[in-house]
């Protein structure tokens, strides 16, 4: 049988989760075989039905209900060949076609489909391929449980990775925005910026990066419905307890919303709370983890 093997990752933190095996029958093509015949031309339909009950019955039905139809053509000979035949049988180098192949492949799309509905329900989510996550092994649990305690919308960039992107979306962001999570992970702000987005405001934040100054702008940004809204920015560095810069914080208030005006404080002050918050846990962690970066 051809065997495949694949991992299931997690798009939280591209971590692997699951491994998904598969497991396709390969059709001898040797002389003495044919359509609806095994060994000596005696049919095996009955057996056959017997062997894919084996093989697939501990699947869920909604994963296997297309690939066991198309399955049920594939000849699996090899619980059925007579002991005479056995030496024989060893010397036939048996290779999987391309076709197999594909079933194989086939068939964990539809497993990691029927996984990637239920962990949509459970709110863990899966997909195919390893998100490009880097750079959030280097916040660490600690960081990120610390960080989950701050309400308000806001991300952290990494400026020593390249393109300097987000390593953490509160869930405030993601509400304000649209996006999910692994949808905003390892890119670059400006995908929130749209065809209205002022280039200036956007050249005053590469420039407050490139001097390493805090800075805030009022600019157009776009959620992913593609509906617009004013973004009162705030972009402030972040140190670690060695006075390097770790992290950038962006922390995001949309104008003219209901919770503008929350808790009593303006604008500028809920911002200044949240960079301080920041920057307290990143300094507390960094003194008994050392610096995050050289």
């Amino acid at each position: 049988m051809l065997f495949h093997l694949s991992p299931v990752f997690s798009k939280e933190d591209g971590r692997v989760i699951h491994f998904v095996a598969v497991q396709v029958p390969i059709s001898r093509k040797s002389k003495g075989f044919g359509t609806g015949s095994g060994w000596n031309g005696v049919n095996l339909g009955e057996d056959e039905s017997r062997m894919r009950e084996i093989v697939f019955g501990s699947c869920r039905r909604e994963v296997c209900a297309e690939t066991v139809a198309e399955l049920s053509r594939v000849r699996a000979l090899d619980s059925f060949v007579d002991a005479d035949n056995r030496g024989l049988e060893a010397e036939v180098t048996c290779e999987a076609s391309d076709l197999e192949k594909q079933k194989a492949a086939t068939a964990f799309r539809n497993i990691l489909s029927v996984l990637s509905h239920y962990s949509e329900l459970t709110g863990r989510l899966v997909c195919g391929k390893r998100c490009n996550l880097a750079g959030m092994g280097s916040l660490g649990s600690s960081l990120t449980i610390s960080l989950g305690r701050i309400k308000q919308s806001f991300v952290l960039t990494d400026p020593h990775l390249p393109d300097i992107p987000i390593v953490y979306a509160s869930d405030a962001f993601l509400c304000l925005t649209g996006y999910a999570r692994h949808e905003v992970l390892g890119r670059n702000c400006r995908f929130l910026n749209g065809p209205d987005t002022d280039p200036k405001a956007i050249c005053q934040i590469s420039e407050s990066i490139r001097t390493e100054q805090m800075c805030t702008i009022h600019i157009l940004n776009y959620r992913k419905d593609k509906s617009s809204f004013w973004n009162l920015l705030h972009i402030a560095p972040v140190r670690n307890a060695s006075g390097k810069i770790a992290f950038y914080v962006g922390v995001q208030i949309e104008e003219g919303s209901k919770n503008e005006g929350s808790q009593g404080l303006s604008p500028e002050m809920r911002q200044l709370s949240v960079v301080g918050a920041v920057k307290v846990a990143v300094r507390t962690l960094s003194i008994g983890a050392g610096p995050s970066h050289s």
